[in-house]
């Protein structure tokens, strides 16, 4: 069971050993960023720091041919046994926190104002880059707030902007013949509720709430 879970995780800082330079002299700048941090926290990353090297030197003698299992039987105070300790703790740790953003995500998702990109189209209407727009969302800001807080813009001229956005993927809809007017109306008037709620920070009700 040992070499299994030692073996599997060899696979894995391995793959990374191998492909690290070409993925990042390939990637795009914000993929480079996530893979830099990836490099910081990934399997190389705990091994290296287990063994007591850098993750660059672990990286060059893996390269060289040599196994984890191998360079942690010839480190003084290390073993295999203890490697894969290491590794499975740095794994556990990383999906905890994986499993603990899940809520939020899933919330975003069931409540996202779908056919309508609404960081992109806030960014647009407030003057500011999407990097900008989610770091002050991070923040604990609002969308309203910073819309209020942004010269010559207002919370109600945002959610005119996203509505009129969705409303263009509508009218697409009903000129193509997949949706009648009448419905159309009906799901923007649905689609301007969530809206004002997602701009001012807050959940819409499900209809078992309203009901």
């Amino acid at each position: 069971m040992l070499k299994r879970r030692l073996l599997l995780a060899v696979a894995v800082v391995a793959v990374l050993a191998g492909a690290t330079a070409a993925v990042v002299m390939a990637a795009q700048p914000g993929k480079h960023a996530r893979r830099a941090a990836h490099a910081r926290t990934g399997p190389l990353a705990a091994a290296a720091s287990y063994l007591g090297v850098s993750p660059a030197r672990l990286r060059r003698e893996l390269s060289s041919g040599e196994t984890l299992a191998q360079i942690a039987a010839t480190t003084a105070g290390k073993s295999e046994a203890g490697l894969a300790q290491a590794l499975e703790r740095a794994q556990r740790k990383r999906l905890a926190a994986r499993s603990a953003s899940i809520p939020a995500r899933v919330s975003r998702e069931i409540h996202a104002v779908h056919g309508v990109d609404v960081l992109a189209v806030s960014a647009r209407y407030l003057g500011v880059s999407r990097a900008h727009l989610r770091q002050q969302l991070r923040a604990g800001s609002t969308l309203a707030h910073i819309a209020d807080a942004t010269a010559g813009k207002s919370q109600a001229g945002l959610v005119q902007a996203l509505v009129a956005a969705r409303r263009e993927a509508l009218d697409a809809r009903v000129s193509a013949g997949r949706l009648s007017r009448k419905a159309a109306e009906a799901k923007l008037a649905r689609i301007r509720k969530r809206v004002a709620a997602r701009v001012n920070g807050k959940r819409p009700h499900s209809r078992a709430a309203r009901s």
